[in-house]
């Protein structure tokens, strides 16, 4: 044995260091990898802040309004074709179009032009009745009519002017939908810009310059949408984000009947209250604080609810009347396997099933019948639900019309020029067909846009719960908000005028579009706060640190 002194210092060794592990990658990344970091870096949400970005916008809502306007006036006004429905909501400003009379003649053009006009009698109101048409849609008309001589367009109302006001509303839902986004002002302004590309598209920019209550529609349920994404982020005062909810979903309620399947799914958004992270204590919460917490949304609902209520009932029983007609003659009966049964079901006299695929105008209505006014007392929605309720399987036939008409949402047989502009009669306007051209395509696989809308949802819970972000529950409404309007016209108001009454259920799928961009984007974002959570090292032991430290490994 070889002695050593003990106080002899022991020979150095070398610090162990572990050898990296080839990965058998390349150490420099590809150019694809390259591009998804960088469009990672510039329009990735980052950390998914609020607030701040006053300043981009207002200069993102500026720019959307007059995006907005050159497209529907650059290089000539375009708009959509009345078929006649429009003068009921809009004669009751005392104006009256001016066009020709004849249905072909004023249906292949636009005519905005409206000119002051005493009414008297049946001659302003819904068709065949004279009742007074409620929307919200004559909010924009009388803002209208208030800047229509400034553009020397007469001292009525012109459509065109409407079609201005329309635009600036679009203009200040986009600037506040860049205020509550979360994220970067890149990321922000990348989402707006999708949902303004949506908008742009002619089968929903055109209504903007329409009689049409479809603009009210349209700029309502982004209006909801903003204003749950405020109600959902938590910030300032919460009376008032709750407040701005109740006001959007009434406008939105009441500018179509069909918009009454909001209903429900805000009512569900409201009582999902704004994410608070929990404290770390071992104190319980109260039993009673879930339902404390509710009661104010809970009271909201009820007042939105009543609001609703109400207005379904000023609508025109006329109406009421031509959706139960084309729910049972034009929609029922024509695609029933078994349609004598059908009417038994009914509790209905076996001649209607002569009336089978008209309307009330057909020369074979049903109207003629002289027991139609047991048809008018025994049948109605109740009824009708109740049907379906009991033949589900007609649901499918049902279902498959439909969204092959969602995915027709351009209307052919009204046009969207004025006269004298070179184009031909029933001319359709495309200079900008982003959402034509993807329904389109959709249309040649229709169960596309139903995965579309099931990875939309998928995705918004992913986003809602792990992010803990409001853009994912927002995702979630949409999808939902779809679904409910989709079957609310279907089961409504049957086949007549379907393409046209569908086409909010077709804005709401296109929504999913830059809803995915957002949602894929939260997901794919890796969060900065890695360094910032692991404990700071002396300086002593920065260089010593190796893969076996928790914070590196972590």
């Amino acid at each position: 044995m070889v002695e050593t002194e003990s106080g002899t210092k022991k020979p150095e060794t070398e610090e162990f260091a572990p050898v990296p592990v080839r990965s058998g990658k390349s150490p420099q990344p590809g150019p694809l990898r390259r591009l998804a970091s960088f469009l990672a870096r510039v329009f990735g949400p980052g950390e998914l802040t609020l607030g701040g970005f006053r300043a981009p916008a207002i200069l993102a809502g500026v720019a959307s309004a007059a995006a907005m306007m050159v497209r529907l006036f650059v290089p000539g006004p375009v708009g959509m074709g009345d078929q006649g429905d429009g003068h009921g909501l809009v004669c009751s400003l005392g104006v009256s179009n001016d066009r020709p009379w004849d249905y072909s003649e004023f249906t292949r053009f636009i005519y905005p032009s409206w000119s002051p006009h005493d009414f008297a009698g049946e001659a302003c109101g819904a068709v065949g009745s004279g009742e007074a048409v409620y929307s919200s849609q004559l909010a924009f008309l009388w803002l209208g009519k208030l800047i229509t001589p400034l553009f020397g367009w007469g001292s009525g109302v012109d459509m065109r002017a409407v079609g201005i006001v329309c635009c600036l509303v679009f203009g200040l839902l986009i600037a506040a939908l860049v205020a509550v986004l979360p994220g970067r002002v890149s990321f922000r302004i990348l989402i707006a810009a999708l949902v303004t590309a949506v908008m742009a598209d002619g089968v929903f920019a055109d209504f903007f310059i329409s009689p049409y209550p479809e603009p009210a529609a349209f700029l309502g349920t982004l209006a909801v949408l903003v204003a749950l994404l405020h109600y959902w982020n938590g910030r300032g005062n919460r009376w008032l984000a709750l407040l701005g909810v109740v006001g959007a979903t009434m406008f939105t309620v009441a500018a179509k009947p069909e918009m009454v399947s909001w209903l429900p799914v805000v009512g569900l958004a409201l009582l999902w209250l704004p994410h608070v992270p929990q404290r770390r204590s071992g104190r319980r919460a109260p039993e009673n604080n879930w339902w404390r917490q509710r009661v104010v949304p809970c009271a909201a609902i009820v007042g939105i609810a009543a609001f609703a209520v109400a207005f379904l009932a000023a609508q025109p029983k006329r109406t009421h009347d031509l959706n139960v007609y084309n729910a049972v003659f034009a929609e029922l009966l024509p695609h029933s396997p078994v349609p004598e049964d059908d009417l038994k079901w009914l509790g209905l006299d076996p001649g209607f099933l002569a009336a089978s695929g008209t309307t009330v105008a057909s020369p074979r209505s049903a109207a003629f019948n002289p027991k139609f006014q047991e048809f008018q007392e025994q049948v109605g929605p109740a009824k009708l639900a109740a049907f379906y309720l009991t033949h589900p399987e007609r649901l499918i036939g049902m279902g498959e019309r439909g969204v092959t008409a969602m995915l027709t949402p351009e209307l052919g047989y009204i046009g969207s020029f004025m006269e004298g502009q070179g184009h031909q009669p029933f001319d359709k306007d495309r200079r900008f067909p982003v959402v034509l051209g993807l329904f389109t395509a959709l249309k040649a696989v229709p169960v596309a846009l139903v995965a579309l809308q099931l990875l939309t949802l998928l995705l918004g819970f992913a986003v809602a719960f792990r992010k803990k972000a409001a853009v994912g529950r927002l995702a979630v409404v949409v999808v939902v908000a779809g679904w409910l309007q989709f079957w609310v016209v279907m089961l409504g108001s049957g086949q007549p005028e379907i393409y046209r009454q569908l086409l909010l259920t077709g804005f709401l799928a296109a929504l999913c579009v830059p809803l995915l961009v957002a949602l894929i984007s939260i997901l794919a974002s890796e969060p900065r706060k890695l360094v910032q959570q692991s404990p700071e090292l002396p300086p002593s032991e920065q260089n010593t640190a190796t893969l076996r430290d928790p914070a590196i490994s972590a």
